[in-house]
């Protein structure tokens, strides 16, 4: 009967053998795959933010030839407005070129100029030299689910024309305008003016307001706008520029520089979106960006960037929804730019006979290139992501309102002409210093805990310590990141003092309590043996107790009652109620069950005959730990840090409630900081789906994902070497 049973048994294991190896096989195949699919995943999504940007073959808009003053198109792109010299307005279809819609103007025009910062604002010359302000509009209607759109002309600031200066037409002029109040700036001979006007009622006419004068060099002869009208920049042919501060009350004058060098004249220029800085383009075959910065003599124009080009260049044409813009050149070849990045995305070898008009549609999904004879073309362009390369993603850049290049982060703004930034450094420094603080607490605690709890504490005890601060990992992270951001933090601030003093009380107040329980009589120290956590328990909450009050007479004594005021006046330290420390507390105590766990496991798990052969041969049991147990586990212990690395590395919601989110680069422990995971939860649910902002968190998603796969890779090479070097001990 046995003989019988023995082969049945046999085969039945073997059977559950095969299906658990395969089930275990399946099981971790399909983690891999779910890991790779993740990360091809966030692959796929990022991989459009590296494509260049492209021009499509042209296309003829068939519209009847005809002298044209401006041409433009609604946002979509299906609709066309141009401006003609005999008082017509047109609306036309870019598909068909026939006319939708015609507006007769009440007066002649000259010439006609494109506002960016308004779109669809165009500012038109009569032959009496004033200027008349129309704006197109488009109304979507639907009808039997047909889209129509009607092209609407309007008068922003009234149908009777405006003289844009004081003594007849001005060399140069420039406007801005801002619900019901204009303001333009012009240059008469050897004066500047500024009037401004308001238009009381909607439809009514525009009402002059104020009138302010400077006297200028007589060699300037362009004017530009600052942003909101803070300032105005006069251009010389020469390139002599002057910046001029505007007041209610007057113009200021805030001193003269040469933008080209000696002998060079100045070709065009134009503002960028939100005018916050200039685009000059000079004989030399020089094109600059140049933007106001403060500087120890006010304020001067500082040339950010550069941009390569092998001809001069003869026109400028800016986009009215981010920082590019095109350049065409003496041998009417287009490129496109864009500022911020500093690349030269594409370009393009117009077939004109005489130098065209160029301008962008409204989202810069194509170009307008308007001939001499009234033919109109139009170049499709996919440029979506032309913010992003290497160097915008992780090194400096000089950004418009910045004195000088810097990292930054910020992906939006309720300025239209905001000029976003997409640096990951300090999302990658924050995380690395949310990370380091977290274990700079947790590793000592952690470690320490786990040694004495592994050779130490007594069985009995052990068994209800080891559960209990496992358990601890159980936590929800929102209930930690809560209670620091709400209890903790403020906390920490009321009584930072006491919260610096605290662990050097607690280890004075320890050793002294070690130092007498060493001279009681060795029965009772027998009988304490592996129980000493009872004695250290009341010691610490003792020490705690005492470090808040011992806090407050020591920065009452030093730091006159007002430890933060010192350290930001005297020592330059800046202190935000949610920082780094209050970080590293909350993260640390998510971090060091994890650790303490491991860690145990490793110490425990060493062969007893290691340590009681050390302990035969005559080592004390601190010097069998050192120098046997601790080297036997450190592949364990290593990865135990490493795993707890991982897990500050990617936590989300202590920081995102702790931190105050600010994407600072120092080290300061009472500043806040960035990190991947945080800005990700943040930013992401509110982030528009294949924008630029919605890629690049993908983008931070993809860095964190590879960034965790280097760390693991690393820790597992480090613990095999430490398990080949020690694991036969």
């Amino acid at each position: 009967m046995p003989n019988k049973a023995l082969p049945a048994l046999g085969r039945r294991r073997a059977l559950a053998d095969r299906i658990l190896r395969i089930a275990v096989g399946f099981g971790g195949g399909a983690v891999i795959l779910a890991i790779a699919l993740l990360f091809f995943y966030l692959l796929w999504v990022v991989a459009p933010v590296f494509t260049s940007a492209r021009f499509g073959p042209p296309e003829r808009v068939p519209v009847r030839a005809a002298e044209t003053l401006l041409v433009d198109s609604n946002d979509s792109g299906d609709v066309g407005v141009r401006i003609l010299p005999d008082h017509l307005v047109e609306f036309f279809s870019f598909e068909s070129g026939a006319t939708l819609n015609a507006y007769q103007l009440p007066h002649a025009v000259r010439s006609a100029r494109r506002h960016t910062e308004s779109e669809g604002v165009y500012s038109l010359r009569t032959p009496a030299d004033e200027l008349l302000l129309v704006q197109a509009r488009y109304d979507v209607t639907y009808v039997d689910d047909q889209r129509r759109v009607n092209g609407t002309l309007r008068y922003p600031m009234g149908t009777n024309p405006i003289a844009p200066g004081v003594d007849g037409w001005p060399l140069a002029y420039d406007l801005m305008l801002s619900d019901s109040r204009l303001s333009i700036a012009s240059i008469g001979g050897t004066a500047l003016h500024l009037k401004r006007f308001e238009q009381p009622v909607p439809g009514a006419a525009a009402q002059e307001s104020s009138v302010l004068t400077l006297p200028i060099d007589a060699r300037f002869n362009r004017v530009f706008f600052g942003p909101q009208g803070r300032w105005l920049v006069l251009l010389s042919s020469t390139g002599r520029a002057q910046l001029v501060r505007v007041s209610q009350q007057r113009l200021v004058p805030l001193g003269t520089q040469n933008l080209l060098p000696p002998g060079q004249t100045v070709l065009t220029a134009a503002p960028l979106l939100g005018r916050f800085s200039m685009l000059v383009a000079g004989s030399d075959e020089s094109l600059r960006q140049w933007m106001p910065v403060a500087s120890d003599s006010g304020q001067v124009l500082a040339s950010v960037r550069s941009f390569d080009l092998t001809a001069p260049v003869v026109a400028l044409a800016s986009e009215s929804r981010r920082k590019g813009f095109l350049a065409l050149d003496s041998t009417h070849q287009l490129k496109l730019f864009h500022a911020t990045s500093g690349q030269h995305l594409a370009t393009r070898q117009l077939d004109v006979a005489q130098t065209p008009r160029v301008s962008f549609t409204p989202r810069a999904d194509a170009v307008l290139v308007l001939d001499s004879a009234g033919n109109l073309n139009r170049h499709r362009l996919r440029n979506e992501h032309p913010e992003l390369t290497w160097r915008t993603l992780w090194g400096k850049v000089w950004y418009e309102g910045y004195n000088a290049p810097r990292f930054s982060w910020q992906s939006s703004s309720a300025d239209n002409a905001f000029e976003p930034k997409f640096s990951l450094t300090p999302l990658a420094f924050g995380t690395f210093k949310a990370a380091l603080y977290a274990l700079v607490i947790a590793v000592p605690v952690a470690v320490l805990a786990a040694l004495y709890s592994a050779y130490f504490m007594a069985p009995q005890m052990r068994r209800w310590v080891k559960p209990t601060i496992e358990t601890m990992a159980a936590l929800p992270t929102v209930v930690l990141g809560f209670l620091a951001g709400l209890w903790l933090a403020p906390l920490v601030e009321r009584n930072l003092a006491g919260v610096l003093v605290l662990l050097p009380c607690v280890v004075v107040l320890t050793l002294i309590v070690g130092a007498g329980v060493a001279r009681l009589p060795r029965q009772l120290l027998d009988r304490l043996e592996g129980w000493y956590v009872l004695i250290l328990v009341p010691v610490v909450l003792l020490g705690a107790t005492l470090a808040f009050p011992l806090g407050q007479e020591l920065e009452t004594v030093l730091f006159d009652g007002n430890l933060r005021q010192w350290l930001s006046l005297e020592a330059g330290i800046d202190y935000d109620q949610r920082n780094a420390l209050v970080v590293g507390l909350a993260m640390g105590l998510a971090v060091i069950p994890t650790i303490f766990s491991l860690t145990e496991d490793a110490l425990y798990g060493v062969p007893q005959h290691l340590s009681h052969g050390a302990l035969a041969l005559g080592a004390t049991r601190w010097q069998t730990l050192t120098r046997v147990v601790l080297l036997t586990a450190s592949p364990g212990i290593f990865s135990a840090v490493m795993i707890g690395f991982g897990r500050a590395v990617g936590e989300t919601m202590i920081v995102l409630m702790a931190t105050g989110n600010t994407p600072l680069m120092e080290w300061n422990p009472f500043q806040g900081m960035r990190t991947f995971a945080a800005n990700i939860a943040v930013e992401l649910p509110e982030s528009e789906v294949d924008s630029t902002h919605f890629r690049i968190l993908f983008l931070a998603a993809l860095v964190l994902f590879i960034l965790t796969f280097l760390l693991n890779s690393l820790a597992e090479f480090v613990r095999s070497r430490l398990r080949a070097r020690y694991g036969n001990l």
